[in-house]
């Protein structure tokens, strides 16, 4: 499927430097030397532009490519109660990807530069980009771990890492369908960290970054969610709930945050509804302090900022699918009790 996405991206490259070479007659525009030793300084412009466009291409592909996937996925699992990914195939990637560039990059770059490609389930559509307004935010979702993956059963053959990016946007989705507005940390965290020079234990410091901002400017929102994935194996992070496979969740509290106890009365209300409702899901609260551990994870900004991780690395996307379903209902419970005292 690379060579597909390549070719898409040199094709309409060389269109637009073919295109340079025209006037608007359609006639070669050639200029000859008028001498052997005289050089048209005009030439270098093209490979300049050149350059420039593939630049610009290979990063709208890729952030395209990421909505896509999502997209496909989401569809692909949620669509009927399929759970068994048939329907993913690598031509209806590259197509949109292709429908895509040239719509928004030849069309109307600047709305494609200026705002979010969000996704939006239409039962008569499975795939479809659209820019909706929508009610204040509720829940705010980022990844200090952003490049924590899963397995890449199912997804391996598709060109698919599934990661807790892509699980944040399915979580994301889910709450949306049960009536709850939240927002998605999309930043490259790890590009900030590398402009920053920061190392893995400074990412907490790089998401603190993106959190402050959210806290700043979503006012409304109830609960700030730093979605991960533990390194535990599959025996000890999987469960079946109503027969099906579930990647289990584990709540993580820094001890060394003096405010430690306003963030673990919010994580014991949520593990107490999954008890309730799901008590083989959850793997209970870790508190962490002391050397070689954070100990904060930013829960001093707020007191409802929340570590969750949701599975290991050995679970698939649909057992991280499955567990995502039951946990947008505790978090609407949630927001439902909490509104009611």
């Amino acid at each position: 499927m690379r060579y597909y996405r390549l070719s898409f991206l040199f094709f309409y490259s060389t269109n637009i430097i073919y295109s340079l070479l025209y006037s608007n007659n359609g006639e070669i525009m050639k200029k000859r030397f008028k001498s052997k030793k005289k050089f048209n300084s005009k030439l270098i412009y093209i490979p300049i532009i050149f350059i420039l466009i593939i630049s610009i291409l290979t990063y709208l592909n890729k952030k395209i490519r990421q909505s896509i996937s999502n997209e496909i996925i989401i569809n692909s699992i949620l669509k009927n109660n399929n759970y068994s990914y048939i329907g993913i195939e690598n031509t209806n990637i590259t197509n949109q990807i292709y429908k895509n560039i040239k719509s928004n990059i030849f069309n109307s770059p600047v709305n494609l530069l200026k705002s979010e490609l969000n996704y939006y389930n239409d039962e008569k559509e499975t795939t479809k980009f659209t820019y909706v307004e929508t009610k204040l935010p509720s829940i705010y979702i980022y990844n200090s771990h952003q490049g924590e993956t899963y397995s890449r059963e199912y997804l391996e053959e598709h060109n698919i890492v599934p990661d807790v990016l892509m699980a944040s946007n399915m979580l994301k989705d889910k709450l949306e369908k049960n009536g709850i507005n939240s927002i998605v940390e999309e930043s490259d965290i790890l590009a900030y960290m590398k402009q920053n020079n920061l190392n893995h234990a400074g990412s907490y410091k790089a998401s603190r970054y993106f959190l402050n901002k959210a806290i700043n400017n979503y006012q409304s929102v109830e609960l700030f969610i730093d979605l991960h994935r533990d390194a535990a194996t599959h025996q000890v992070s999987t469960t079946t709930i109503n027969d099906k496979p579930c990647a289990k969740v584990l709540f993580v509290i820094g001890l060394e945050n003096p405010n430690y106890e306003k963030n673990l009365k919010v994580v014991t209300h949520l593990n107490n509804i999954i008890l309730e409702k799901y008590p083989s899901l959850t793997r209970g609260i870790m508190k962490k302090q002391g050397y070689g551990v954070n100990g904060i994870y930013n829960q001093d900004l707020r007191y409802n900022v929340i570590l969750i991780e949701i599975g290991g690395n050995e679970n698939n996307i649909e057992e991280v699918n499955n567990t995502l379903d039951l946990i947008a209902i505790v978090l609407e419970e949630y927001l439902n009790e909490k509104e009611e005292k």
